[in-house]
């Protein structure tokens, strides 16, 4: 299934792998566990079944896999960070999944077809090399199985009233964010034209903030994690803390309103 690092998508997870992003990612998996609930109610699957989570960080959706596939199936949690994997084992322990186990490592092309589906959430969107992640996929999957993939498309990703230190900001961070900002609008695509899946659907969920919720926030967070790769852009250092600070203090009122990154889901079946 994996080989050492050497695929073109084997690229760092660029928002790190602090204390403070895996609780971030463990937060975020809790928001999106309704959407992932309702994209698995979708999918029929034989008995038992065997399931992967590519890119699953910490958590990912190792929990919802793992009552999905039941008792008798068996689920693999996959990422290449090795944080990440050590997060994950200690995810699995705590909350006693027994048909869960991981592996470091990344999927490749030559992939054996070995699960009934193939899943991943959020690494479309880390990744400069998106289709060859769906093709790894596809080749992991069973003929007659499934792949499933949920990514955010930034272009939904707004605030108000607007403000435009928010717009600036958004535009500023997208191309050094390290993958496509609007993979979400394409996914159905990419599971036909990169996976050549049949039976292709999508759907979508977002969310909407306001000052209270750390959500709100997000695009500030990446500012911030970002800040050496926007200052490497020639963006003045002066410039950037005045429209953090701008956006902050906008952000702060209590009629601000943001609406989250649409998260789109698709899924198709592999021939």
């Amino acid at each position: 299934m994996t080989r050492p690092a050497s695929a073109p998508h084997d690229s760092p997870y660029l928002l790190g792998a602090s204390s403070a992003e895996h609780r971030r990612l463990l937060a975020q998996g809790t928001l999106l566990r309704e959407a992932a609930q309702h994209l698995l109610g979708r999918l029929p699957l034989p008995a038992p079944a065997r399931a992967i989570d590519v890119g699953c960080g910490p958590l990912g959706i190792l929990d919802l896999l793992s009552d999905t596939v039941g008792p008798h199936g068996t689920v693999v949690g996959l990422d290449n960070n090795e944080q990440m994997i050590i997060w994950a084992r200690q995810s699995i322990a705590q909350l006693g999944l027994a048909n869960v186990t991981t592996t470091l490592g990344t999927l490749h092309g030559d992939s054996q077809p070995a699960f009934d589906l193939t899943h991943c959430r959020l690494l479309l969107i880390n990744s400069t090399d998106p289709a060859a992640i769906v093709a790894s996929m596809a080749a992991a999957t069973r003929p007659g199985g499934w792949i499933a993939v949920q990514e955010y498309d930034w272009a939904t990703w707004h605030c108000d009233p607007p403000h435009p230190a928010w717009d600036t900001l958004k535009t500023l961070l997208a191309p050094v964010f390290g993958g496509d900002v609007h993979i979400g609008a394409r996914l159905a695509s990419l599971l036909r034209d990169a996976a050549g899946c049949q039976d292709v659907h999508t759907a979508a969920h977002a969310h909407y903030w306001r000052a209270a919720n750390p959500c709100q926030r997000l695009l500030l967070h990446f500012v911030d994690l970002f800040d050496e790769r926007l200052r490497a852009c020639g963006i003045a250092p002066h410039t950037l803390a005045t429209l953090k600070r701008e956006l902050g203090d906008h952000l702060a009122r209590p009629a601000t309103v943001v609406r989250e990154s649409l998260l789109v889901q698709a899924w198709g079946r592999k021939p």
